[in-house]
C-alpha cells in the first residue's frame, strides 16, 4: 500500500497559504485530500475558511514546530488511510525545519514532500523577518505570491535571498492569489531514492563530481569537516544531514565553513577539483565514508564539549546538580517528572553563553543549534518518581522548553548534549 503523501505548505505571515490551499482544493477533482491547519491564535479563522470542502483537523493556540510537535502527529494518524493526500498549513511563525523532523521522527505511513513556501516577495525589501528567511531557506518550492504588485526591488530581492540556496530550489513559480499548477506541488523530494550525477569538465584543467544521496542517510559531522580540511580541491558545497543536525559545509581558497542549515531535503554535494573526474570522484567517496559515532542509550546522558572526553553523567549525578525542580508541572502543567535547569549542566564544561549546543535523541534526531545564553528557562527532565525516566514520557532524558522561552526546543529521548563552536 502507498505511502500517504504529506506537503508542509509555510510562509510568514499574511502571505496568502490559506489562498493558496483553497486553489489547490479547487483543482484536484476526484482526490481526496485532507488539511492539517495550525493556527497560532484560538479564534479558529483559517479552519473556518477551509472546512467544509475537505476533512480538516485544528491544532489551535500553539505552534506545531515546539510547542505541539504530538498534537500533529496525532492529527495525523486520524487523517492518514482515510485521505489520497494531507497538506500540512502551518502557522506564520512555524519554523517547518522542526516539522519535518517531527514527521521524519513519527512511526506514520507517510511520504513526505518538498517543502513548499508561499512567499510575498514584497515583504524581502528592506530589512526582511529572521523567521522569514528561515522558511525560505528550509524549502524546496516557492510559491512568489501578490506577482502583480512586486516591482523589481522585490525580484531583485528574491533573487538575492535565494543567491545561497544550497542544493537549488527544485522549482520557483510567480502568481496571483496562489495559483498554481497541481504537478509543482507534487515534484519529487530529492533524496527518495539513491542518485548519483557527474559532471563533465566543465573548464580545461578542472572537473566536477556531484553526488545526491537517500534522505535517511547520516554523516558524522566531526568526519566531514576532517575530509574537507585533508582535501585540496577547489571547491566544495555541501548539504549534510550529520549526527548532529543539518548543515552547509563549504570549502573554498582552502578555508572550510560550517553553518547550520534549515533545509531537510537530503544530502548533497558539488565538488571542483583541478585534475580529472577520478579526483573528484575520489573526494565525493571520501565524504560518502564519513560515518557518524554511534548513539548509545544505556542511561548515561553524554556532555560532549568539542573534542573532549565526553562527560558521562548519571540521573543520580544530574540531581545533585544545583537548580533542581522536583516537579516540572509548574512549569508545563501537562508533563511529568524531576528535572534541573539546563543552563546549570552547561556550566559543568563552559561559561561561554555565545556557543551553540544540539541535543541528539537515541533514534537520531537532533534539536537546532542554540546558543546557550539562549536557554532561559528550559529545564532537563533526568527523573519520575524518584526513578529513572521513563521511555513512555520521552525517557532517558528530556529536554523541556516551558512556553515563552527564546528557545525552540522539546526534544525526547536524548542521550548526548553536545556543545559546538
Amino acid at each position: 500500500m502507498a505511502k500517504t503523501p504529506v506537503h508542509v505548505v509555510t510562509g510568514f505571515l499574511g502571505a496568502g497559504k490559506t489562498t493558496f490551499l483553497l486553489d489547490q482544493l479547487s483543482r484536484r477533482d476526484g482526490e481526496r485530500c485532507g488539511i492539517v491547519v495550525n493556527d497560532f491564535g484560538d479564534a479558529r479563522i483559517d479552519a473556518t475558511l477551509l472546512g467544509g470542502r475537505v476533512p480538516v483537523m485544528e491544532i489551535p493556540g500553539g505552534c506545531v514546530c515546539c510547542t505541539a510537535p504530538q498534537d500533529l502527529v496525532s492529527a495525523l494518524s486520524e487523517l492518514v488511510g482515510q485521505v489520497d493526500r494531507v497538506f500540512i498549513e502551518a502557522t506564520g511563525l512555524a519554523r517547518p525545519a522542526d516539522i519535518v523532523d517531527t514527521l521524519t521522527r513519527s512511526k506514520l505511513d507517510v511520504s513526505v514532500g518538498p517543502v513548499l513556501c508561499v512567499l510575498d516577495a514584497r515583504r524581502l525589501v528592506g530589512e526582511a523577518p529572521v523567521l522569514l528567511l528561515e522558511q525560505l531557506d528550509a524549502s524546496d518550492l516557492v510559491v512568489a505570491n501578490h506577482a502583480s504588485d512586486c516591482d523589481d526591488d522585490a525580484w531583485a530581492a528574491l533573487d538575492e535571498a535565494l543567491e545561497g540556496h544550497f542544493p537549488p530550489l527544485l522549482g520557483l513559480e510567480r502568481t496571483d492569489r496562489g495559483r498554481v499548477d497541481p504537478e509543482f506541488v507534487e515534484r519529487v523530494r530529492r533524496g527518495l531514492a539513491f542518485r548519483a550525477l557527474r559532471k563533465a569538465p566543465s573548464t580545461e584543467g578542472y572537473a566536477s563530481a556531484s553526488r545526491i544521496w537517500a534522505s535517511d542517510r547520516v554523516f558524522g559531522k566531526r568526519e566531514l569537516e576532517a575530509v574537507l580540511a585533508a582535501s585540496d580541491a577547489e571547491r566544495i558545497k555541501g548539504l549534510f544531514r550529520t549526527e548532529l543536525g543539518w548543515f552547509l559545509l563549504q570549502r573554498a581558497g582552502g578555508d572550510v565553513h560550517c553553518t547550520p542549515s534549515q533545509l531537510r531535503s537530503s544530502s548533497a554535494v558539488d565538488v571542483i577539483v583541478q585534475g580529472d573526474t577520478a579526483q573528484a570522484d575520489a573526494v565525493v567517496q571520501a565524504l560518502d565514508a564519513a560515518e557518524p559515532p554511534a548513539a548509545i542509550d544505556d542511561g548515561v546522558l553524554r556532555l560532549v564539549d568539542g573534542d573532549h572526553v565526553p562527560l558521562e553523567l548519571t540521573r543520580w549525578a544530574l540531581a545533585a546538580l544545583p537548580e533542581q525542580i522536583d516537579d516540572v508541572r509548574v512549569l508545563s502543567p501537562k508533563r511529568e517528572g524531576a528535572a534541573v535547569r539546563l543552563d546549570e549542566v552547561f556550566r559543568l564544561v563552559t561559561d561561554d553563553g555565545h556557543r551553540t549546543f544540539v541535543a541528539v535523541a537515541s533514534d537520531g534526531m537532533t534539536s537546532e543549534p542554540v546558543r546557550l545564553d539562549a536557554v532561559g528557562d528550559a529545564v532537563l527532565v533526568h527523573s519520575h518518581e524518584g526513578g529513572e525516566f521513563p521511555k513512555r514520557l520521552g525517557g532517558p532524558y528530556r529536554l523541556l522548553v516551558p512556553d515563552g522561552t527564546s528557545a525552540c526546543a522539546n526534544v525526547k529521548g536524548i542521550v548526548r548534549l553536545e556543545v559546538l563552536a
